[in-house]
């Protein structure tokens, strides 16, 4: 397990052949994060030489070195670099061979969680990228030392590296009480053989899944709208044998529903006007005739009325009768509107 880079500068090198003797290696390694057991702190910088060799690593800040650690074969240090730091490694000390931009990559996907078996995450671009998990106990000794051991692992399965992405599974789901790692890697190769490799970790203890976005709310229909557009002419002659036909608008699917009622009674509540609400002494108004047609998106339709049953005994032998038209507009999401009364006179 290792951990993240970001902008890569190694000393320039001509062409190496791949004949004769192998030369040095140099490998600079950051790991971040925490496990399960976080007061065994895992952050940290080292870099390692071989053969052995004097080297050292310097984290530096905004051109101020903030940390730095010497010695032979291989270094250490408790610290690790914020993203935008440059790390240097010597060796022997005072040659730089490998300086590198800390970008804090890579990084782990929320939905890596207990229960996924979920692998993805960003990387810097380029890097090769690999993953797993692992399980960690604490021993006590009979002489109180304490110590870390871990009792079980797995890898995951990276089958995507596409840009600055990387993806893939585990072979089982994770679980709580396991730490779950991404390593990025790149080596460079360096003159006379030499290479250089920079890998850089993140591990975190597996969560909990995110819960999932609500989804999202239904735009509010449009207000319900709607108009007679065209009053026809009729006589009670041709209501009776052959309807009534209207025409009115509607703004969005629906019904469109026309009573026409006798006037001189008391119209339905749903359409009789504010002014009229309080004649309650007078009988209900008689409904002549009845039609409806329904809409299937916004535009104009034809309402036929046909009489009822009482209304055709009272217009059978009728010569004149004054009515009211009321329209009324029933929307699919369940609006309703009664547009404006229309007074009509129907002769014989």
């Amino acid at each position: 397990m290792l951990l993240a880079l970001g902008a890569f500068v190694v000393p320039a090198a001509p062409a190496v052949a791949n004949s004769g003797p192998q030369g040095p290696e140099y490998s600079l390694s950051i790991v971040e994060g925490e496990s399960t057991q976080p007061e065994y702190g895992i952050a940290h910088t080292s870099a390692h030489v071989h053969p052995n060799a004097s080297l050292a690593v310097t984290i530096v800040r905004g051109g101020i070195p903030v940390a730095r650690d010497t010695g032979n074969e291989g270094v250490w240090l408790s610290q690790v670099p914020q993203v935008g730091d440059v790390v240097t490694m010597e060796s022997p000390i005072g040659t730089v061979v490998g300086s590198v931009v800390y970008d804090g990559q890579p990084s782990i996907d929320p939905t890596v969680c207990a229960g996924s078996v979920n692998f993805s995450g960003q990387r810097s671009a380029g890097q090769i990228v690999e993953g797993g998990y692992y399980s960690l106990v604490v021993n006590t000794d009979p002489y109180g030392h304490t110590s870390l051991h871990q009792v079980s692992s797995g890898q995951a399965q990276v089958t995507v590296l596409s840009g600055t992405a990387y993806a893939g599974a585990f072979l089982a789901p994770l679980a709580f009480g396991q730490t779950v790692w991404a390593t990025e890697s790149l080596q460079t190769p360096l003159a006379g053989g030499a290479t250089f490799t920079y890998s850089s970790e993140n591990d975190r203890p597996v969560g909990a899944c995110p819960v999932p976005p609500p989804p999202p709310v239904p735009p509010a229909p449009p207000a319900l709208l709607g108009s007679l557009a065209r009053l026809l002419h009729t006589t009670i002659h041709k209501l009776l044998t052959s309807g009534w036909i209207n025409h009115v608008t509607i703004n969005q699917p629906g019904t469109v529903i026309q009573d026409l009622y006798q006037q001189g009674g008391t119209l339905p509540a749903f359409a009789a006007s504010k002014h009229a609400r309080h004649k309650h002494k007078k009988p209900a108004a008689l409904l002549l005739a009845r039609g409806s047609a329904k809409a299937a998106a916004a535009g104009t339709v034809s309402v036929v009325l046909h009489a009822t049953s009482l209304g055709r005994r009272k217009l059978k032998h009728a010569g004149r009768v004054k009515a009211v038209l009321v329209t009324t507009l029933l929307s699919t999401s369940g609006a309703k509107l009664t547009l404006e009364q229309r007074p009509v006179t129907l002769h014989r």
